[in-house]
């Protein structure tokens, strides 16, 4: 129980928006029993996954995983949702939303004031520590290293990049 975080994958596909992706994924062994036509537009970009003695296929990839992370929460929740925190949402992140966290996550990291005026923690039920302290720290650089990987080889032209919460 608590907060998990991720950053999701999904490719944009011709004729379709992202509902249509998050549908068809959603249908995706239907779609592939009846080999149909929206299969063959799909099957190029279906990845297979396996995990704990489980396997499934899906359109989605995760690219990154947080754990508690509230302060990272809390960007995503009053940059691209409104300040509206909801125990799950999915929203989508423009390459511009990660330079501009990426920013937030350097300029913390330099100390140059005090970071509750930069990234400031979130408390929620389940969600962590509030305290400014090494976990703190730790999250951000981690972070920052993550979209510096992001920023440099994430394709947003051929792919949706996708903040999702659950808690």
């Amino acid at each position: 129980m608590g907060l998990d975080m991720y950053l999701f994958s999904a490719p944009k596909l011709e004729g379709m928006d992202l509902d249509d992706v998050f549908k068809v994924n959603s249908e995706l062994s239907r779609h592939e029993k009846e080999q149909n036509e929206i299969y063959e537009k799909l099957k190029p970009f279906i990845k297979h996954f396996e995990e704990y003695d489980r396997s499934w296929n899906s359109l989605m990839e995760e690219m990154a995983y947080w754990r508690k992370a509230n302060q990272i929460h809390n960007w995503f929740v009053e940059i691209l949702h409104n300040g509206v925190d909801e125990p799950c949402f999915t929203q989508e992140v423009t390459k511009e939303n990660l330079q501009e966290l990426y920013n937030q996550c350097v300029k913390v990291l330099t100390k140059s004031e005090h970071p509750s005026h930069i990234l400031p923690t979130r408390p929620g039920c389940f969600f962590g520590n509030l305290s400014y302290d090494d976990f703190y720290y730790n999250e951000i650089f981690e972070t920052k290293s993550l979209l510096e990987i992001l920023l440099k080889h994430f394709n947003f032209e051929s792919h949706y990049l996708l903040y999702q919460c659950s808690w």
